[in-house]
């Protein structure tokens, strides 16, 4: 005979804290109500041994309380049975959701709800620019609410990321993959290439095509050129149907509109150049055809104006470095209120710059020194490091390109991060570049300081505080607020961005809509500027494939029964209320 398997089997220790219950009721005399005389002594009432262990045996509350232990510690341990079953029984769906299945994404519902129907486990992986698992081995229902859910987006689709990502959910157990696109374009590998090899681990893989194709024009390209205060953004616009002209609208950043129009033959392309101010600016293609997400493009112009900065401390390379920024205005004395940034050198507790940062302001606090460590910066400042170590570049925020990591450090403060700070660069793990956001506004830590690291020297250092001043007072370059679809931003931290029309909660964002995205302060335009996506006429012939049929391989199915255990616990419970509840009345 074998015994049960249980998945987290030292769990099973847990069945010890049994013991302290016996003993419980081992060592606890039983009340008993004595009529006797005000000068006898009570020797009548005396616990005994052997009454002890009786009432150990008899007590029902015991019993029950003993089986609600068991029963815990059992599901804890993940029992579970075994049972034979065929391969065919989870099914995983691929499905297509790059810009091109607008025109034939409910022929894809369909094809999906006929596959899926009757299927005991469905998982969803949408294949956009990267894979993701929308659903995890649910039921009927549950995929059909999902596929409900879902519509296309504005980025291209790698199928063969989503075909691999599909054959690790089914795992050793096997299963199916359906993949449900239209076939005219992709990313990535071969969607061909990847079946053949899924498919020699054992794994059938249908591809089934939803159709598409239709008339499309589209705006397939965007530049933009600075012209100092004012961009210059060209795009252009490709015909991938029948003649047609097409109307145009230009939307500036204050509701002003501008319309155009320009005849375009079939498989023809205009170029159409505006100046976008700063601010929101749109162009529009007003026709009604099988892509809506290319007939529109909109272009962020960052506010240009030149930022007020406050600098606090002495002459050195950090003055020098701020005044060698055209859009940066610096004083060193004024009101903190009246400023974009604050920059302070070996600064001490002050009520006035706390209440400034949670207002909202930024601070750049520089620390070449142990002699305070102000209850508003992100680290903790408790002495000196004076050792040279490697400065590494952990979460990069503004400073992707600067190359931190070649900067000699020849020592540093010894700072410990606060709850809630981001680590930019570290040395020996020590946070020598930090940042928190405090109230409403921001604090930047600066370890860096030109006594105990070369950085200042280096030609990175002007441009690393211009990065970081366009950074905290979000003013970006025009090529980081306009981006194109598909691409992949990392915020460093949590936050909720309005996204193209949605509220998300994230730290890492996925442009996949066209639109405008925005997040503590900063503003990013995406388009999906895609040929390929917008040209419906081309298309592949894929050989579609078939599941496999007749006697399909077996495999061996886990059923946990945590919750069965779980549930009898739940009920002893109440029994043993019912019985203390019952005693209590008596």
């Amino acid at each position: 005979m074998s015994l049960m398997p249980f998945s987290s089997p030292l769990a099973l220790l847990g069945l010890l804290s049994a013991i302290p219950l016996i003993i419980l009721y081992m060592i606890r005399p039983k009340p008993k109500d004595l009529p006797f005389p005000s000068t006898a002594f009570i020797r009548e009432g005396e616990a005994k041994p052997t009454a002890s262990l009786n009432r150990l045996i008899t007590d029902p509350l015991f019993w029950v309380q003993l089986l609600v232990i068991i029963f815990l510690v059992l599901a804890a341990a993940g029992p579970y049975t075994e049972a034979r079953g065929t391969q065919g029984e989870h099914l995983v769906v691929v499905i297509d959701l790059s810009a091109s299945m607008e025109a034939s994404y409910s022929d894809a519902k369909e094809i999906f709800l006929r596959y899926a129907s009757g299927e005991e486990r469905v998982s969803i992986v949408l294949a956009e620019s990267i894979p993701i698992v929308s659903l995890r081995e649910g039921n009927g229902e549950q995929a059909r609410t999902t596929i409900e859910s879902l519509s296309p987006r504005a980025v291209s689709a790698d199928l063969s990321a989503g075909m691999m990502m599909a054959k690790s959910l089914l795992g050793a157990e096997g299963g199916q993959i359906l993949v449900i696109s239209d076939f005219i374009s992709w990313t990535g590998d071969d969607p061909e290439v990847t079946r053949r090899l899924i498919e020699s681990e054992g794994t059938g893989v249908v591809f089934v095509d939803s159709g598409g194709g239709g008339d499309n024009a589209g705006i397939v390209g965007g530049w933009i050129i600075d012209s100092g205060g004012v961009l210059n953004y060209s795009c252009l616009i490709r015909n991938y149907g029948r003649t047609r002209t097409v109307p145009i609208t230009i939307e500036g950043p204050w509701g002003g509109t501008s319309t155009n129009s320009r005849t375009i033959d079939s498989g023809g392309e205009s170029y159409l150049t505006f100046d976008a101010f700063p601010g929101v600016n749109s162009v529009t293609l007003e026709v009604d055809d099988a892509i809506s997400s290319d007939n529109r493009a909109y272009v962020y112009s960052p506010e240009l104006r030149p930022r007020r900065v406050l600098y606090v401390g002495d002459d050195g390379p950090v003055l020098s470095a701020l005044r060698s920024i055209s859009t940066v205005d610096v004083s060193r004395t004024g009101d903190y209120g009246g400023f974009d940034l604050v920059v302070i050198e070996n600064g001490t507790a002050d009520g006035e710059l706390n209440r400034y940062v949670y207002g909202g302001g930024k601070v750049v606090y520089i620390a070449s020194n142990d002699s305070a460590s102000p209850e508003y910066l992100p680290v903790r400042i408790a002495g000196v490091v004076n050792e040279s170590a490697p400065l590494w570049t952990r979460n990069p925020v503004f400073a992707e390109d600067l190359h931190l990591d070649e900067v000699e450090v020849y020592s540093h403060l010894q700072a410990s991060p606060r709850p809630g700070s981001v680590t930019i660069a570290e040395a020996n793990a020590v946070p020598v570049v930090s940042y928190w956001r405090l109230g409403g506004g921001t604090v930047v830590y600066m370890g860096l300081s030109d006594e105990r690291s070369d950085f200042y020297l280096r030609p990175e250092y002007p441009i690393f505080w211009y990065e970081m001043i366009g950074w905290l007072t979000n003013v970006p370059e025009a090529s980081d607020s306009n981006r194109r679809t598909g691409e992949i931003v990392r915020l460093g931290e949590t936050m909720v961005v309005d996204a193209a029309g949605e509220r998300i909660s994230t730290d890492v964002l996925l442009l996949d809509r066209v639109g405008i995205y925005r997040f503590a302060g900063r503003t990013i335009a995406a388009n999906i500027y895609d040929p390929v996506e917008s040209n419906l006429l081309g298309g592949r012939t894929l050989n579609l494939g078939s599941f496999t049929g007749g006697e399909t391989a077996e495999k061996v199915i886990k059923k946990d029964l945590s919750p069965w255990l779980v549930l009898i616990a739940a009920g002893l419970v109440v029994l043993e209320l019912a019985i203390l509840r019952r005693r209590r009345e008596s």
